[in-house]
């Protein structure tokens, strides 16, 4: 009897162990599948957001990137480079604002306009200028006439007057030599004898101005003041040879 007992025990006993080592196979084997498809997930979602967002970003991100912000930057770019066009400037002449070349007529109508000397200073400055002032309006003027040559002439012969006192004594004749080569470039018959009156002038000033270099050669300025005035007749020699007429 006792032993009938023990061995229904042993054999209860068997089967609970048996049942417990097989639940715990079960578990085990419930937990090996869930972690395989944890991995599986793991993976393949891994695999689809690495792909798929992956292909996203560089395809869709790349063409923006590529694409959108390749054509605003070459656009804008190249809208920086390009510079707007510069107004068109306004014309110079009678259509325009801008300075007019060339004499105001009345200016030539007066004659040549001369710039007061000054009371003091160095008097070969002041030849200097007003003889630039009588060079230009015979120039600029138009004055190639035997009247306009002497008229200006006789302006510059006025205006030297106030400065030849201060000239080297050589020199000081000048006003008076310029006012009578204006008489006869007035008063001649032909463009010739106007011409040869000039000549006469510029061959007087030259003798004065090699006094003054054989008194003091060591000092050329001093005879600056017959130099104006010798190439401002030349000026008028050249004006009414290339002209003429009274």
């Amino acid at each position: 009897m006792r032993a009938t007992t023990l061995a229904k025990i042993m054999k209860f006993g068997m089967a609970a162990l048996i049942l417990t080592v097989a639940l715990a196979v079960s578990d085990a084997a419930f937990a090996q599948r869930t972690t395989s498809g944890g991995g599986a997930t793991g993976a393949n979602g891994g695999a689809t957001t690495g792909a798929t967002g992956g292909a996203t970003t560089g395809a869709n991100g790349g063409a923006t990137t590529g694409a959108t912000g390749g054509a605003t930057t070459g656009t804008n770019d190249g809208n920086v480079g390009r510079s707007a066009p510069s107004a068109p400037s306004a014309p110079s002449g009678s259509g325009g604002n801008g300075p007019r070349s060339g004499p105001d007529p009345m200016s030539c109508d007066l004659g040549p306009t001369l710039p007061t000397p000054p009371m003091f200073g160095e008097a070969g400055d002041a030849v200097k200028d007003l003889s630039r002032a009588t060079e230009s309006y015979i120039r600029n003027c138009g004055c190639a006439t035997q009247a306009c040559i002497a008229n200006a002439l006789d302006q510059y012969a006025e205006a030297l007057a106030q400065v030849t006192p201060r000239l080297p004594p050589q020199l000081q004749n000048e006003a008076n030599v310029v006012a009578q080569a204006a008489r006869r470039v007035r008063a001649a018959r032909t463009k010739k004898e106007a011409l040869r009156a000039l000549h006469d002038a510029i061959a007087i000033i030259h003798k004065d101005i090699e006094l003054v270099k054989a008194e003091d050669p060591d000092h050329p300025r001093l005879t600056r003041g017959g130099d104006f005035v010798v190439e401002t007749l030349n000026v008028a020699s050249l004006a009414l040879e290339k002209g003429g007429g009274l």
